[in-house]
């Protein structure tokens, strides 16, 4: 079996059934697929949606309830992210035992390759694979090497339990309150400190490609090539940031295929509605921008 994990309340129930669609839409592998979604609290209607979808599918749905009283003593400004975010780190306690091996996923992806194939990575003994986390040349001098995102993880459970790494993150968080801006991801690429497999840029196709590509930054020089490929054939499209795909200020030239696999759940998005909830100055702005948004988008071969 493929074990997938995600997390989410019940604000982000509706896309994460759009990452699940996206996942087992673009794979021939359906029945392999093994969902656990880690929760706060969902509503009975959103659970049965969801199970639905799923099953839909052929494949498997296991939707569990976290405690976060292990996160009470946390000091710190959980702001955009929520509590959601900090549930991976004692994902291990909630899934089953036999369980060696697990993709992690964010809410706010839309998968466009085959979840198989990052399945059969061999890890080499790391305890998590994962893809750097791209950022401007300035950024990229000013934080540690090899900083990966933490949206998208291969992640090995055994090792995993027997360093604590999610003991030990936490721990972090609750030390260093003001040195983890990205809570979660920052903990733990202090406590791996480079031990991890860095993946291919596909796998995490994050929205600083664009510019990473354009302006060819230098530390990804040795990368170009694969660079271009993941903006041409991106498995993962991460929507990085605080404008989502869901919101009408999105000007992320992929946003269309988040939509279109949102319209296979029982929560589609309709751009146009969207749009129509911006004020005139606002769509005005986008129309500014919609060239560059289909010279982009014409980058990535993928069609729906």
């Amino acid at each position: 079996m493929i074990n997938i994990v995600l997390c989410s309340d019940e604000n982000y129930a509706a896309y994460s059934a759009t990452v699940m669609v996206s996942a087992l839409e673009n794979t021939s592998s359906r029945e392999e697929f093994n969902f656990y979604l880690l929760t706060t609290g969902l509503t009975k209607e959103t659970k049965i949606n969801l199970e639905r979808t799923v099953k839909h599918y052929g494949a498997k749905l296991s939707i569990i309830n976290v405690d976060t009283s292990n996160f009470d003593s946390l000091n710190i400004d959980l702001g955009r992210f929520g509590i959601g975010t900090l549930l991976r780190l004692y994902m291990h306690r909630y899934l089953p035992e036999a369980l060696e091996k697990v993709i992690y996923l964010d809410c706010d992806l839309v998968i466009l390759g085959d979840l198989k194939e990052l399945w059969e990575e061999n890890l080499n003994n790391f305890p998590i694979g994962a893809i750097i986390d791209l950022c401007s040349p300035k950024s990229y001098k000013e934080r540690q090497d090899n900083y990966f995102n933490a949206g998208v993880l291969l992640i090995d459970l055994n090792l995993w339990i027997n360093n604590q790494l999610g003991e030990k993150a936490l721990n972090y968080l609750i030390k260093h309150p003001d040195d983890a801006n990205f809570l979660d991801q920052d903990a733990l690429n202090n406590i791996l400190k480079n031990q991890w497999k860095n993946l291919d840029l596909s796998w995490n196709f994050q929205p600083a490609a664009y510019s990473a590509h354009e302006k060819g930054y230098d530390y990804l020089e040795s990368r170009k090539n694969e660079l271009y490929n993941a903006i041409k054939k991106p498995q993962i499209v991460h929507f990085i940031g605080p404008i989502k795909p869901w919101s009408g200020k999105c000007v992320h030239p992929l946003q269309d295929l988040f939509i279109e696999f949102s319209k296979k759940t029982p929560w589609p998005i309709k751009l146009q509605t969207l749009r129509a909830e911006l004020s005139i100055i606002k769509r005005v702005k986008i129309f500014f921008k919609k060239s560059k948004i289909k010279r982009r988008r014409k980058l990535t071969t993928y069609q729906k």
